[in-house]
């Protein structure tokens, strides 16, 4: 079981959906601090995060995702004001097909440059104790997405790079473990205007299916990935739906 105690939170995302209700709930747990990284900041949000544990301090830094330079500049100001990290979540979701750069940049390339950006500040062997890392992936990083299938390629490369850098080799030498999340349909903001959002237009008669669904409430999702976190197993999958937790096991179908 995980100690929450004392220890260093990162959290790169929105003010809303699950990442941002994981953050409300860790705030109950006997953290240190939590550094806050977004393009702009929601002050109220904020105001309200800190009231849920004044014993937690609670800061903000902006940080574009899209660029490089502005990721490693505010994870050095981060990781200095921290002194170590000790979990890094990446939980930024973002759906747009028809913006090929901003969907990928945002769920896939921005996740990386962010990770590597932490590990210094992570790593036992440089800065670091030790730690994890939490990839916010979807269950259309297991599956095929037809109407969103840029939204799937980003999702679906989040698992490959957590399986990867969750290998046993590199947890070894480093001391941090990485995790990642496959939420099934949640009730947040990004499930609006789906329509407007489809990948190409012959896959829109395909989107009622997913209106219709039933969906999770981001409250209940983040309170099973917390439990996820918990388990501290390394390089593992774990399936979010309804309110449910389950570990997802791959096939190997091909090694050295």
């Amino acid at each position: 079981m995980f100690d929450w105690t004392a220890k260093n939170v990162v959290y790169a995302g929105s003010f809303t959906g699950i990442g941002w209700q994981m953050m409300m709930q860790l705030m109950q747990k006997k953290i240190k601090m939590i550094g806050i990284m977004h393009r702009m900041e929601n002050v109220e949000m904020m105001k309200k995060l800190q009231a849920e544990n004044p014993a937690v301090k609670v800061i903000f830094m902006p940080m574009n995702l899209m660029d490089k330079l502005s990721i490693e500049q505010t994870m050095l100001k981060m990781g200095q004001m921290m002194g170590h990290i000790d979990v890094l979540i990446n939980g930024e979701d973002v759906l747009l097909d028809k913006d090929v750069e901003t969907t990928m940049g945002m769920n896939l390339t921005g996740m990386i440059m962010m990770t590597m950006s932490a590990m210094p500040y992570m790593d036992k062997t440089q800065m670091g104790m030790g730690g994890m890392v939490i990839n916010l992936s979807s269950v259309y990083g297991l599956e095929p997405a037809p109407t969103f299938a840029v939204y799937a390629a980003a999702k679906h490369g989040v698992l490959g790079f957590t399986r990867s850098m969750g290998d046993k080799v590199i947890y070894q030498k480093t001391g941090v473990m990485f995790m990642a999340m496959c939420p099934g349909l949640t009730s947040t903001e990004m499930m609006a205007n789906l329509r407007e959002n489809v990948t190409w237009h012959h896959s829109e008669s395909l989107v009622e299916a997913i209106e219709s669904a039933k969906r999770q409430m981001p409250e209940e999702a983040a309170m099973q990935m917390i439990k996820a976190m918990e388990m501290m197993k390394n390089g593992s999958m774990w399936l979010v739906n309804m309110g449910q937790l389950k570990e997802v096991m791959p096939m190997t179908h091909w090694q050295m």
